[in-house]
């Protein structure tokens, strides 16, 4: 066979080659994964589900708690403690003809212990589950922290005015500040808290009506509470303070064995106890990395001949390290009928 007859032969095969391979169907490549994207709609953080119209967010938190109390009974008592934190939150938000729906889940627990310290549903300024009451002020200190600072079941509205926002609530009864009986409200507390800002100051104030339950009877009791913060770029200075009258819980004051051996109780109007705490602090950036705080603090309750004043000042230094890592060592000294106790504490913090 000549040359040229068989590079003719080869040519044509492949040019049927092709053409039938043509004929074939094709095949389709699976389709792209859709990636996710942001919600700059409802803040940093946030990035959308494919497939839906819901918006999610992941944070937290991982920290170490360490502290030393003197004082301390020993050898029943250990005058050192090292233990461990977190915090994991979830929160959804999607649009709708009502506005932004939100829920949120925060678990916060130990090595030992877990639980789930918000759950709740808001829609506008309507919330509803578990969440932070509205008139916890607290001024944050670590291992001293005064204010009422607890996550309570509630239904709560907010409602927008000017600058000032007013917000009530129907919270679920805070316990009687008693020794642990079982005494049931007939009702929710009643909370109000009006917030305002003018310029660099920001302004808190609070009221609760609460009803004590005791021997089959029940009174009503009260508390007032309100904080004054100001910002300047010297300083920060916070000023937070409460009164209650038959109900302790709301000053900070809740029943312990060891500082608060009085409790509310209604046998008669004289042994609503009343209480009142008092506290100031002032924060001291010092650089970009970190600042001083400096927190002075008196607590007292009364019921007819028990009663009992705590005094505690404590100074502390928070240090970030890097983006969403921080350690923040604190001492302070608590008086207590005449008995001093010094403490350190050192907390180290993930946040992210």
């Amino acid at each position: 066979m000549k040359l040229s007859t068989l590079f003719l032969s080869s040519a044509a095969l492949v040019v049927a080659g092709s053409a039938y391979a043509a004929d074939l169907p094709a095949k389709k490549g699976a389709p792209a994964a859709k990636a996710a994207t942001g919600c700059p709609a409802f803040g940093a953080g946030y990035f959308q589900i494919p497939g839906g119209d819901t918006c999610i967010k992941f944070s937290g938190y991982a920290r170490s708690d360490n502290t030393y109390t003197s004082n301390v009974s020993r050898p029943a008592n250990a005058p050192y403690s090292l233990s461990a934190a977190y915090g994991v939150q979830f929160d959804a938000q999607s649009s709708s003809e009502m506005g932004a729906v939100k829920s949120t889940i925060l678990l916060e627990g130990t090595t030992s212990t877990a639980s789930a310290t918000d759950a709740y549903v808001q829609v506008g300024s309507f919330v509803a589950g578990k969440a932070p009451n509205i008139l916890d002020y607290s001024l944050g200190y670590s291992a001293t922290g005064a204010g009422y600072g607890s996550h309570t079941g509630q239904l709560q509205y907010g409602m927008p005015m000017g600058a000032s926002t007013l917000t009530v609530a129907l919270t679920s009864a805070e316990n009687n500040n008693d020794t642990g009986s079982v005494r049931v409200a007939s009702r929710p507390d009643v909370t109000a808290n009006l917030s305002t800002t003018v310029g660099s100051l920001g302004l808190n104030l609070g009221v609760a009506s609460h009803e004590i339950s005791y021997s089959g009877a029940s009174a009503q009791g009260f508390a007032v509470v309100g904080k004054i913060k100001y910002a300047t770029p010297v300083a920060t200075l916070s000023v937070y303070g409460g009164y209650a009258n038959g109900a302790s819980t709301y000053t900070g004051n809740a029943y312990t064995a060891t500082y608060a051996p009085v409790y509310d109780s209604d046998t008669s109007a004289a042994n609503l106890a009343t209480s009142s705490i008092v506290q100031g602090q002032v924060d001291i950036p010092v650089g970009t990395n970190t600042s001083i705080g400096v927190m002075g603090e008196q607590r007292s309750v009364t019921q007819n001949t028990a009663s009992y004043a705590r005094s505690t000042t404590a100074l502390s230094i928070k240090q970030t390290l890097a983006k969403g890592l921080w350690i923040r060592p604190e001492v302070y000294q608590t008086n207590y009928s005449s008995t001093i106790t010094n403490g350190a504490y050192l907390r180290i913090e993930r946040d992210f």
